[in-house]
């Protein structure tokens, strides 16, 4: 991490400045942000964000904090288990699978691990939390570390959290 840099969080609810939604710094008026899908810096007017966040949401951060969360990608990635409803999570039946969600300033990422062991896009996020739904799926929140155990327990598989 450059001292040069002003590094911040990106914090707004229900992220917090522990777990926030994004990585950014500024060197004078100029900002740029850590992309949450490919891991590299990008300069705001250089892409299709244009501009940085509200400053009401946004929280300074020491440039070891800064390295720390760049270092430790889960941090930023949000996971849960799929549930076809919430009846069959009240009946203790088993997840369809996990789902998992990457909020990047250029574009929110939903995926849930399908068949051919790969993520793939889903809206089953969307899905749960739409009230025109009739049947909406149930999602469990997970910690990095319970999604990992969840899909060796589903799939047989390890390391598939990693990103």
């Amino acid at each position: 991490m450059s001292e040069q840099y002003a590094y911040f969080v990106k914090a707004a609810a229900p992220y917090t400045e522990e777990r926030p939604s994004s990585l950014w710094r500024r060197l004078g008026e100029e900002w740029e942000y850590l992309s949450l899908l490919d891991w590299q810096w990008h300069d705001v007017k250089d892409t299709t964000v244009k501009t940085a966040p509200d400053t009401g949401d946004m929280y300074p951060v020491t440039a070891e904090r800064a390295a720390a969360l760049e270092a430790d990608r889960q941090v930023w990635v949000r996971y849960w288990a799929l549930y076809v409803d919430e009846e069959d999570w009240k009946d203790g039946e088993q997840p369809t699978t996990v789902v998992r969600r990457r909020r990047s300033p250029e574009r929110r990422v939903d995926e849930s691990f399908q068949a051919g062991e790969v993520w793939g896009p889903t809206n089953a996020v969307f899905e749960s939390r739409d009230l025109r739904t009739s049947n909406p799926p149930y999602l469990k929140e997970l910690s990095a570390d319970e999604a990992e155990e969840l899909l060796q327990e589903l799939f047989g598989l390890t390391g598939v959290t990693e990103l």
